[in-house]
């Protein structure tokens, strides 16, 4: 069975690997602006710990495989429930809401949270799961996705990536 995301979140921040290019020179002008404007940033162990979110299950979205979240939803599997999720914008770990109800099952479709200045929407861009090899487990499939960041007065950012929500 497969590890809850959570744990697997914990292990893969453990190994290190920031998504990131390494030896990327700086850049100069207009472009260095828009460049160190605030993105997602991955969760640390930290991070998840500091967060505690209130749910059974989770929903997590990656820039690429094997990497560390960049969002980490909870809910609960009832239909006048919401969730919750964490995301680390700007050096600081923020708390979002699942805008409307549907609990889990709302959150595991795609959905939008906000909070904290920041609006998110996450959508699945594909209808059938990413196969994977060797098959890990059925109840957690991963998705192709995209997930959007609004910000008030910016323009939004789409980062694509993959969406994984499960026990």
């Amino acid at each position: 069975m497969r590890i809850a995301i959570l744990a697997t979140a914990l292990a893969l921040t453990a190994c290190g690997d920031t998504g990131e290019p390494a030896g990327e020179p700086a850049a100069t002008g207009q472009a260095a602006a828009v460049e160190r404007a605030p993105t997602l940033e991955e969760l640390g162990e930290a991070d998840l710990a500091d967060t505690a979110l209130e749910g059974e299950l989770a929903c997590a979205f990656r820039r690429t495989e094997g990497a560390a979240p960049i969002f980490l939803g909870r809910g609960n599997v009832l239909e006048d429930a919401g969730a919750e999720a964490a995301v680390k914008y700007g050096g600081s770990v923020r708390r979002l809401a699942m805008e409307g109800t549907g609990g889990y099952d709302a959150m595991a479709d795609g959905a939008r949270f906000s909070g904290e200045g920041l609006t998110l929407t996450i959508a699945r861009t594909g209808d059938a799961p990413i196969a994977e090899e060797p098959q890990v487990a059925m109840e957690s499939p991963v998705y192709p996705a995209t997930l959007t960041v609004t910000v008030p007065g910016e323009t939004g950012q789409v980062i694509e990536g993959l969406f994984e929500c499960g026990p």
